[in-house]
C-alpha cells in the first residue's frame, strides 16, 4: 500500500469545473443557429447566435480531456493505497452503481423532455427518414446518453487494474528513468509527444474533433483518445513533482491553447461549413483541423490544471461543496435544460440573455434540490461517499 498523500484541493475543484461545464455546453445547444448533424437535441430557439457554436466547440475540446487526466491521478492513488479489490469496489459503488441508477431514473426523464420540448422548438422538422432504422441506430449510439463518461471511466479502472501488476514487472531502475524522464519532458518535449500520439487517433474522427459516443462498445478510435488523458494523469500522480511544472506557465499554456483552438476552427469551417457536414474529400482542411487540434487539447489541458494548482489548491468549504453538488448536478442537468428554455420560446429577448437566464434557474433548481433531496439522504452518501448536513461545511 502507498503512503497517504496530500489532498489536492486544486484538482478536486477543476473536476467539478469540468462536471459543471456540462450544463453550460448543453444548455447552449438551444441557441446555435443550426444544429450538427446527429445532434439529438429536441428544442432550438427562435433566438440563436453563433457564438454559442464557438463555445461549444471550446468547452468541448478541453473538458472530458482534463476530466480523464484529473481522473486517472486520483485513480492511481485509489489503487496504490486501497489496493486492486478494494479500489474496484470503490469505482463500482461511486461510478458503476450511479451510473445504473441514472439509466434507470434519468434516461425516461431525458426523453420524456425530449417529447415535451419538441413541441416548442422552432427547428425546421428533420428530413424524413426511415423511421425504425433511424431510431435504433440514434437510441444504439445514445442509450447511455450524458452518462457515457461514468461507463468509459470504468472501463479505464479496470483496465489500469489488469496493467498495473504487469508494469510492477518492470525493475524499478528502469520504471524510475521513464518517470524522471517524464518529469524532465514537462515544459519541454512532453507536451509535443502528447499531441503527436493524439494527432493519428483524432485524424480518425468523423466529426474532425473529439467524437461522441454513448453506445455500449464505443469505437477503438474514440477510447484510445481518452485513455491516453487518463494514462496522463496516472503518470502524473506518479510523477507529483511535475505538477509544480506546470503551474508557472499556466496562462501561456491557456493563450496558445486558445490559438491553436482558433486556428483548428478556422479549418474546420473551411472543411466542415457552418453545418458541420465534414468534407472528407477537402485532405488539407482536415490535416489542418488535426495539426492544430492536438497540441490546443494538450496545452488547455496543461493550462487548466497549472491554473487550479496555482490558485485553487487551498481548502475551501465552498469549493467542496460544489465539488459534492457537481456530481449530482451534471448526472440530473440535462432534462432541465431542456425544458427551461421552452419557458421563454415566445419571449422577444436576445439569445445570450436567455442562456445566461436558463443557465441561472437551472443552477439554482438543481442545487436546492441537491441541498434538500440529495446531500443529507442516502443518494448523498451514494454519489459523495457519505452523508453531509445541508448547507457549507463548516470544515474540511
Amino acid at each position: 500500500m502507498g503512503a497517504p498523500i496530500r489532498r489536492y484541493y486544486s484538482l478536486d475543484s477543476l473536476r467539478a469545473v469540468m462536471m459543471i461545464l456540462g450544463l453550460v455546453l448543453h444548455t447552449s445547444i438551444n441557441y446555435v443557429p443550426v444544429l450538427p448533424p446527429g445532434v439529438g437535441w429536441p428544442y432550438q430557439d427562435a433566438q440563436t447566435h453563433p457564438l454559442f457554436v464557438w463555445l461549444i466547440d471550446f468547452i468541448h475540446v478541453f473538458r472530458m480531456p482534463v476530466f480523464f487526466a484529473a481522473s486517472g491521478f486520483f485513480a492511481a492513488y485509489l489503487l496504490g493505497s486501497r489496493g486492486p479489490a478494494a479500489f474496484l469496489r470503490h469505482r463500482w459503488s461511486r461510478i458503476g452503481v450511479p451510473l445504473l441508477a441514472g439509466l434507470v431514473v434519468m434516461i425516461p426523464a431525458l426523453y420524456g423532455a425530449m417529447v415535451y420540448a419538441q413541441q416548442f422548438t422552432a427547428a425546421p422538422p428533420p428530413p424524413k427518414t426511415d423511421s425504425s432504422t433511424a431510431s435504433l441506430e440514434f437510441i444504439s449510439a445514445n442509450i447511455l446518453a450524458h452518462l457515457w463518461f461514468l461507463y468509459y471511466l470504468l472501463i479505464f479502472c479496470v483496465g489500469a487494474t489488469l496493467l498495473e501488476p504487469i508494469v510492477r514487472r518492470i525493475s524499478v531502475r528502469h520504471r524510475t528513468a521513464l518517470l524522471d524522464a517524464f518529469d524532465r519532458s514537462i515544459n519541454r518535449g512532453s507536451l509535443l509527444i502528447m499531441a503527436a500520439l493524439t494527432g493519428p487517433v483524432l485524424y480518425q474522427m468523423k466529426s474532425w474533433s473529439l467524437d461522441y459516443y454513448g453506445g455500449i462498445i464505443p469505437p477503438i478510435r474514440i477510447l484510445i483518445s481518452y485513455a491516453l488523458f487518463f494514462l496522463f494523469g496516472w503518470i502524473l500522480f506518479h510523477k507529483k513533482r511535475a505538477l509544480e511544472r506546470i503551474k508557472s506557465p499556466a496562462w501561456l499554456y491557456l493563450t496558445l491553447g486558445l490559438a491553436f483552438f482558433l486556428a483548428h476552427r478556422h479549418f474546420v469551417d473551411t472543411g466542415c461549413g457552418t453545418g458541420q457536414v465534414c468534407d472528407e474529400t477537402a485532405v488539407r482542411a482536415h490535416l489542418g483541423a488535426i495539426g492544430f487540434l492536438a497540441p490546443a487539447i494538450w496545452l488547455l489541458v496543461y493550462g487548466f490544471l497549472g491554473l487550479f494548482l496555482r490558485y485553487f489548491d487551498e481548502p475551501s468549504p465552498r469549493w467542496r461543496y460544489l465539488l459534492d453538488a457537481s456530481y449530482w448536478m451534471y448526472i440530473v442537468h440535462p432534462p432541465v435544460v431542456m425544458v427551461l428554455p421552452t419557458l421563454l420560446a415566445s419571449v422577444a429577448l436576445p439569445a445570450l440573455v436567455k442562456f445566461t437566464a436558463v443557465v441561472g434557474v437551472a443552477t439554482a433548481l438543481i442545487l436546492v434540490a441537491y441541498d434538500w433531496g440529495v446531500r443529507p439522504t442516502f443518494i448523498g452518501k451514494q454519489l459523495n461517499g457519505r452523508r453531509y448536513r445541508r448547507g457549507l461545511p463548516q470544515s474540511l
